[in-house]
């Protein structure tokens, strides 16, 4: 079987994680370097080669990222850092001329929209979608109107935050100025009750046209989410294919949204793989393996036939035997090879 050479970034992550995942338990072979920042990366021991690379915005990052590339000549790139996906959509076209490296990314204006909470929500309001009125926290009489019209608690977060860092529901003008003290560049956006959240993935062709939806129910720990159910929706499906379409979205894209009174409100888009990559292709919807399909290989995908299932997360370890701290921190073990205990299979299956 033909063995197809890919490059994850972040695989100390859950993202990178579960892009590794999902194309082990793909149909094709694939050679994995891994590459993340942090030397004691656990997706280092799922991956068949690995490099410690710099901090991204660091003016070493670009430099090893092409040394990476001319070393080990990946078919493909899967973006799995937020952090990194400016820089990988800046330089995806001289990455493909140079090295013939198909990079899974999104337009660079796809990227500003969805990392932008502020430009995310005039986005959504321009384009006539569902949206949550959101103001700059610095912005006193945008604040003070939108206390008016829908009045508290509001959300307070972070214009360029993700994992839920630095998010606070706020009851009054004294909590958004504390948050304001305490954080800088933040949001105050309408709040939509209820601890229950929504996450939708698309997966779209380099013409912008979605092939692809998988749309989780979702429970959340401290921004991860870790249990799931599957909603088979067409109005809700038809609204997150329009809204991705309009973006203008290539490869992967994810719509948080919570609902109320039958509506849908979406509060983030994120254009990259996501989180919950390591739970979708238990439900059939891999779409990591799709993505390469679809934009490197240039096969054309339909809409995959979903389980109908609950996915619940749990802990995991990984054993190196006969190493250190110090030896795993150097990169001196033989990454797959070395790996005593790996479960990347479909879970424990209840029928």
């Amino acid at each position: 079987m033909t063995q197809h050479r890919v490059l994850i970034t972040g695989v100390g992550g859950n993202v990178g994680q579960g892009v590794v995942k999902s194309l082990r338990a793909g149909k094709l072979c694939y050679n994995i370097v891994g590459i993340d920042m942090e030397p004691m990366s656990a997706g280092f021991a799922f991956s068949d080669k690995m490099h410690i690379v710099p901090r991204t915005g660091s003016s070493e990052f670009g430099p090893e990222i092409e040394n990476i590339l001319r070393r080990d000549r990946p078919e493909a790139i899967f973006v799995c850092s937020p952090t990194e996906l400016e820089y990988f959509s800046l330089n995806q076209d001289v990455i493909k001329k140079t090295w013939e490296t198909t990079v899974l990314v999104n337009p660079i204006k796809v990227i500003h929209v969805g990392s932008d909470k502020l430009l995310t929500s005039e986005f959504l309001r321009d384009r006539g979608f569902p949206w949550l009125p959101t103001v700059m926290a610095n912005d006193d009489r945008g604040v003070d109107q939108l206390i008016r019209d829908v009045g508290f608690p509001l959300i307070v977060k972070p214009r360029k935050g993700f994992s839920s860092h630095n998010v606070f529901l706020v009851d009054s003008r004294a909590e958004i100025e504390a948050v304001r003290n305490l954080v800088q560049d933040v949001i105050v956006q309408r709040y939509v009750p209820g601890d229950d959240e929504y996450t939708a993935g698309t997966l779209s062709g380099w013409d912008g046209r979605v092939r692809a939806v998988i749309i989780l129910h979702r429970h959340l720990i401290q921004g991860t989410t870790y249990r799931t159910e599957l909603v088979l929706d067409d109005k809700i499906r038809n609204m997150m294919v329009t809204i991705v379409e309009a973006l203008g979205a290539t490869g992967p894209c994810n719509i948080q949204f919570r609902m109320q009174g039958g509506e849908v409100y979406v509060f983030e888009i994120n254009p990259r793989f996501s989180g919950t990559t390591g739970i979708r292709y238990i439900y059939g919807f891999n779409d990591a393996e799709l993505a390469f399909e679809l934009l490197h290989i240039g096969k054309d995908i339909e809409q995959p036939e979903l389980n109908h299932a609950v996915v619940l997360r749990y802990w995991n370890e990984v054993v190196l035997s006969n190493v250190d701290f110090t030896s795993v921190r150097e990169g001196r073990f033989n990454c797959r090879a070395n790996q005593v205990s790996l479960n990347i299979s479909d879970g424990w299956i209840n029928s």
